[in-house]
């Protein structure tokens, strides 16, 4: 069977001598693990469309239900060269894609999670400094998609803050004058993706010393 699904890739190992098994966040299918054969040759065709946070359109072929799908075509929509250039970012958007592969089984569907990696892409690609409440937020929006989200009770904060925390990425500006709870909200945010996840997570050493990423 061939389908294709538009995707982003969030993590790759090689395998054998050539090959690379690639996790892609698609829209239509959700976290799926495919395999890209011969990848890794010189003259691969399909190279560009298997690297790290690439969003891409992709074509596969499946021989049965439940089996690892084959890469056999697809184009780049974007390389997202802005975060390759930034190893901060790339750090960043690391471990950010750890939280949405742990939290989101292979082949379930969430448009909602995929939209939030398409707009923390875009965003990242947008903004030269970064705010350091992009990972909070990001990481709410993850738990209210996964459906473990506390966005309908505030638990006693500023109903603003709580609205801005569950919410765009380009609004953070907004959350300046709430810097007293930033580790307030860093450290909530922590503690439920590793109860949730099973995990320890914990956010790139840098990240808290410092008030934007370059």
């Amino acid at each position: 069977m061939y389908y294709c699904d538009k995707g982003v890739v969030l993590r790759h190992r090689d395998i054998n001598e050539a090959d690379r098994l690639v996790t892609i966040f698609t829209k239509e299918r959700g976290r799926i693990e495919v395999n890209f054969k011969s990848v890794r040759k010189s003259e691969a065709k399909l190279r560009g469309i298997s690297e790290l946070f690439t969003y891409g359109d992709y074509r596969f072929y499946s021989k049965k239900h439940g089996s690892v799908p084959l890469c056999v075509g697809g184009s780049i929509i974007s390389s997202h060269p802005q975060i390759r250039d930034s190893f901060e970012k790339l750090i960043i958007l690391s471990f950010l894609s750890d939280a949405v592969i742990s939290l989101t089984p292979l082949y379930q569907k969430s448009e909602e999670k995929f939209n939030l990696l398409i707009s923390a892409l875009d965003y990242l690609c947008e903004k030269k400094f970064v705010s350091r409440w992009f990972v909070p937020v990001f990481i709410m929006n993850l738990l209210e998609y996964y459906g473990t989200g506390f966005k309908n009770t505030n638990l006693g904060y500023d109903s603003e803050f709580w609205s801005l925390i569950h919410g765009d990425f380009n609004n953070m500006e907004k959350l300046s004058k709430y810097e007293d709870l930033y580790y307030d909200a860093i450290g909530f945010a922590l503690a439920k993706l590793n109860e949730h996840s099973g995990k320890n997570f914990s956010v790139p050493d840098f990240y808290n010393n410092i008030e934007k990423v370059a």
